[in-house]
């Protein structure tokens, strides 16, 4: 009788470690879904902004067209801009999904095992650093865009005004 009082409150206990562990995973992955929610802000805005240097790529690509350049630099560069941007339209895609793949699975999180749940969170934390650390060096790229764009334009200028003169 003693060994079975004994065998009952270890399952006791077992269950309620088991439980306080869940709702502290359970607790873990919501301030996650709140970092979420910052991420995809930030990605929506990113977003965004990267629309806009798309344009503006594709304006001076045109604006080029009708131009006879001397400088076939700017015609590499600009082809340049255009694989980074097509880069970039690839990855902003890829974090929208990953994204889109979290708030899914916060219907189902409290169904899942604790092995599952600390799979999931550390996935989650992994996505997010990717996310950031992506975002970050296509802000850096675009920062670069948006120079030689103008570095390109002053060359353009100069040279024309060049011309001009002879």
């Amino acid at each position: 009788m003693k060994k079975l009082i004994i065998l009952m409150v270890a399952v006791g206990f077992a269950i309620v470690g088991c439980d306080t562990k869940k709702k502290d995973l359970t607790a873990q992955y919501q301030d996650l879904m709140k970092q979420c929610d910052s991420i995809e802000t930030v990605h929506e805005k990113f977003t965004g902004v990267h629309n806009s240097m798309a344009d503006e790529h594709e304006k001076f690509t045109e604006e080029l067209e009708g131009m006879e350049l001397q400088d076939s630099t700017v015609l590499a560069d600009l082809a340049k801009h255009g694989v980074i941007l097509d880069r970039h339209d690839a990855i902003i895609e890829s974090h929208g999904e990953l994204i889109e793949s979290h708030k899914k699975l916060e219907a189902d999180f409290k169904n899942l095992s604790e092995v599952e749940m600390e799979a999931e969170i550390d996935q989650i934390e992994k996505d997010f650093d990717k996310i950031t650390s992506e975002h970050t060096v296509m802000e850096e790229e675009h920062d670069t865009m948006m120079k030689e764009h103008e570095a390109m334009r002053q060359r353009i200028a100069a040279k024309e005004e060049e011309m001009g003169e002879e």
